[in-house]
């Protein structure tokens, strides 16, 4: 009997000890086709330099400072939604720590390696340090992001609802659609209360995670969760999918007024497809930040709408600058100042 299950447990053992080899050999496998992807796309459709810079030359400096305007915007109502959730919970959490810590994550959610969970682990830890429990602090981390999720899919469907009712829609109607997203944000949480409160939805899934899983710590962790998820009220989470839905339209905004300080002049809705598609392939983890990968992605979405080499690349470079790259320093700066106050207290 023994010598017959040797070898079986031997395979099985040699089998579990290859499959993180294999998922690693297949990462880099995808890294490496994007890396190759991305050096043939920028070597056949990036323009020449002479021609960047001329497009660069002729940019509107006006509207790109309102560009600018909006993402700080952007960043203000991020860090606004994860505020209004602690307020759900009892917690004051000050702005200002507030959009430090929300800096200070997104810089480092652009520039590590698996940045979302290092960002999302620095926001527990600094949400604690401001007076949250960490039940709470957890909560309000993943509920931020699943708040941010709903409001897109409000942002987009209210956006493709007026499309389709009254046509295209300039600067004016990214204003209509904020303030409608708000509006039906609040009015689809009103009705899920009245059906039997969010945790009618919520729950099922939870259930599963609790029956499927085998340890106890995790399970104690999934329920502390759903405790403090019935807990919040259904005005907290029209409020935190408002803000959300705000937050990814000015971003909107930001990317359209860029593309027309670069002489772009293309709907809002037609950058809001290409938008939505650039939400999509940053969640795929294959560079720091979607470095190198958003701004070959925008680019390829700005030519398909019509534009030329060189006014697409300097739009997606403009972008990136205020969306990403100096995004990174001002965080790092946040993070400076927040060790630097944490060391004296």
């Amino acid at each position: 009997m023994t010598s017959a299950t040797a070898p079986l447990t031997t395979a099985t053992e040699a089998k579990t000890s290859a499959a993180p080899w294999r998922r690693r050999w297949m990462s880099l496998a995808a890294v490496g086709l994007v890396v190759i992807v991305t050096v043939w796309f920028v070597r056949r459709e990036f323009p020449a330099w002479d021609e960047l810079v001329a497009a660069v030359d002729r940019v509107n400096l006006g509207l790109l400072g309102l560009a600018a305007v909006a993402e700080v915007l952007s960043m203000w109502l991020f860090a606004r939604q994860q505020q209004w959730l602690f307020s759900g919970f009892g917690v004051g959490a000050p702005m200002r720590s507030v959009l430090a810590i929300t800096y200070s994550r997104s810089a480092m959610s652009m520039t590590f390696p698996a940045g979302g969970i290092v960002s999302a682990a620095f926001a527990v830890d600094q949400f604690r340090r401001i007076g949250a429990e960490r039940a709470t602090a957890v909560t309000v981390t993943v509920l931020s992001g699943i708040a941010s999720i709903a409001g897109l899919f409000v942002l987009y469907g209210v956006g493709g609802g007026a499309v389709a009712l009254f046509g295209a829609v300039g600067h004016s109607g990214a204003v209509v659609t904020t303030v409608s997203c708000v509006l039906v944000a609040g009015l689809a949480v009103t009705w899920v209360k009245r059906r039997g409160g969010v945790q009618s939805v919520v729950r099922p899934v939870l259930d599963v995670a609790v029956v499927s899983t085998r340890w106890g710590k995790i399970r104690a962790a999934v329920r502390t969760q759903w405790i403090e998820i019935r807990s919040l009220s259904g005005r907290y989470w029209a409020g935190a999918i408002g803000l959300a839905a705000a937050n990814w339209a000015t971003d909107v905004v930001c990317l359209s007024l860029v593309g027309h300080a670069f002489g772009l002049h293309i709907s809002i809705v037609q950058l809001g497809a290409v938008y939505l598609t650039i939400q999509v392939i940053r969640q795929i983890p294959l560079s720091p930040g979607g470095l190198g990968i958003i701004e070959t992605s925008l680019t390829a979405g700005l030519l398909v709408l019509g534009a030329d080499n060189a006014t697409a690349a300097a739009a997606a470079l403009g972008y990136r600058l205020l969306s990403c790259w100096l995004i990174i320093p001002i965080g790092l700066g946040a993070w400076w100042l927040l060790s630097r106050r944490q060391a004296r207290a």
